[in-house]
């Protein structure tokens, strides 16, 4: 189950096609049975959120808060919580060349990768990839085992 929560008014179609983008990255993770909590915010509610928890002041995309570890016996109904800033997501849409309901899309999954336990290998392998251009219009959004994307992954730096 997804619970969407928007504290910023999201453009018309973005919900349904945010749930179904989700919902079909979280059969991917083996989470249909699970439950994620999405809140749309704008950058200053992201902001003070960044703030607050990693101690920095910057706006940012997208932040995740699993409610486990991973290694821990017991995987929770509920994986976390996942806060993402349309105003950025705006901003990063319109320089890469798509919607802001794709943006959101891949922001949203982004999130919930960190909710299942996945993080980014290194700080400089993370610098890296975000260095690089956008994909845009290459490869399918679409969540699905590597088999069926139609770009291959790109390697860490």
């Amino acid at each position: 189950m997804i619970d969407l929560i928007a504290r910023k008014r999201p453009p018309a179609g973005l919900r349904p096609a945010l749930r179904a983008s989700l919902s079909a990255a979280m059969q991917h993770f083996g989470g249909e049975e699970r439950e994620v909590t999405v809140v749309l915010v704008g950058d200053p509610e992201i902001r003070a959120l960044k703030l607050e928890h990693w101690g920095e002041d910057a706006a940012t995309d997208v932040l995740s808060f699993p409610t486990w570890e991973p290694g821990d016996p017991f995987m929770p109904p509920h994986l976390g919580d996942i806060i993402i800033s349309l105003d950025t997501a705006q901003r990063q849409a319109e320089s890469r060349g798509h919607s802001l309901t794709r943006e959101v899309a891949l922001l949203a999954s982004h999130g919930l990768t960190h909710l299942v336990g996945h993080d980014h290998p290194t700080p400089r392998a993370w610098a890296s990839r975000k260095a690089r251009p956008a994909r845009t219009g290459r490869c399918s959004t679409t969540p699905g085992p590597p088999r069926r994307r139609a770009c291959p992954p790109e390697p860490d730096a």
